[in-house]
């Protein structure tokens, strides 16, 4: 699990196979979700019995599920010690999106994210990533499929670029899980370099950059990544990925009670968002037990995006999926770890 088309096509030919069985088995595992060689029919039965010899396909299984009356699904992975959870969210009567995790753990400290609290155990690798989307589409039943897919689960994927890269190619390539580039979104703190580095190869998928606060001193005190990588930096940054990508990057503002979400805060966030090719989510936050920030009343959140629009081009209340089994953004926490 993990391997790209590539690998796979070098892997039949150090068998003394042709290259285009490595495609066919590139296509069973990711297109077809194969768990097994036997399963694979357009291949000899000398080869499947060759590949079951020295290969396994491991697809990761969650240890748990939990269900929200919602719809909603979180999944958990372990392998190890180490932990990470994945979210499946149902919405209207097609879009299915898993929300997967790129590194057990974080590094980045924002004080509002429960995944901070683990502090970094390790990335995950390509077939863990893939594996997230791969086991959470057995939730569904055959007539469904996995539509979107977000990295906003735990970790900051571009600290794991290399690998979330490779995940990116199986999870869109025609033969592999074939998700439009259009639907897949990778979410970032602001790592400024890796930014500018994505827009360098561009990279096919949707970036959503985590703004959280309009001015540097209240989002270096959220997000101390701002100490580092300042609003002006990330200004720069976000308009050479929409340049590149020839699209919109998203920002994401996590709406709490006192804190980020007067008319003032909108003023700025209009003032820095000025000239650059995206839209807004506003996301309310999601409290939980440990931490002292709370959800804003609802006519301040209402009250907020009637300023940004029309003054931004886009702007929009996201939709809260599985707040009741801490699945909801900034919950993912790994409990069964960190408790």
């Amino acid at each position: 699990m993990g391997q790209s088309l590539g690998q796979l096509e070098e892997a039949m030919q150090s068998l003394g196979e042709a290259p285009y069985r490595g495609r066919q088995l590139y296509r069973w595992i990711y297109r077809r979700g194969a768990t097994d060689f036997e399963s694979m029919t357009d291949l000899r039965l000398e080869l499947r019995s060759l590949l079951a010899e020295r290969f396994t396909i491991d697809i990761p299984q969650p240890e748990s599920i939990q269900h929200s009356p919602d719809g909603t699904d979180k999944l958990l992975f372990r392998s190890g010690k180490d932990l990470w959870e994945s979210v499946l969210m149902r919405d209207g009567r097609r879009r299915r999106t898993v929300c997967v995790s790129s590194q057990s753990g974080c590094a980045l400290g924002c004080v509002f994210c429960a995944t901070a609290r683990m502090g970094l155990r390790r990335n995950l690798t390509v077939g863990e990533i893939v594996g997230q989307v791969m086991a959470t589409a057995r939730l569904l039943p055959d007539d469904e499929c996995v539509t979107n897919v977000v990295f906003m689960g735990m970790g900051e994927p571009l600290q794991n670029f290399k690998t979330v890269k490779a995940a990116l190619d199986i999870l869109t390539h025609d033969e592999g899980l074939a998700i439009s580039h259009n639907r897949v979104t990778v979410s970032t703190v602001g790592l400024v370099p890796a930014m500018r580095k994505w827009a360098q190869e561009k990279v096919r998928a949707k970036m959503a950059i985590s703004l959280i606060a309009p001015n540097d001193p209240l989002r270096s005190e959220l997000m101390p990544i701002n100490r580092r990588y300042p609003l002006a930096q990330l200004r720069d940054a976000a308009i050479a990925v929409a340049e590149s990508t020839k699209g919109r990057v998203t920002f994401e503002y996590v709406l709490m009670d006192g804190i980020n979400d007067s008319i003032e805060h909108a003023q700025q966030l209009v003032t820095f968002i000025h000239g650059i090719p995206c839209k807004i989510n506003l996301i309310r936050f999601h409290p939980n037990p440990e931490s002292p920030y709370r959800r804003p009343p609802e006519e301040r959140v209402l009250a907020f995006r009637e300023y940004l629009y029309p003054r931004c081009p886009a702007v929009n209340i996201r939709k809260s999926f599985g707040v009741d089994i801490d699945a909801a953004c900034g919950q993912l926490a790994g409990r069964a770890q960190i408790h």
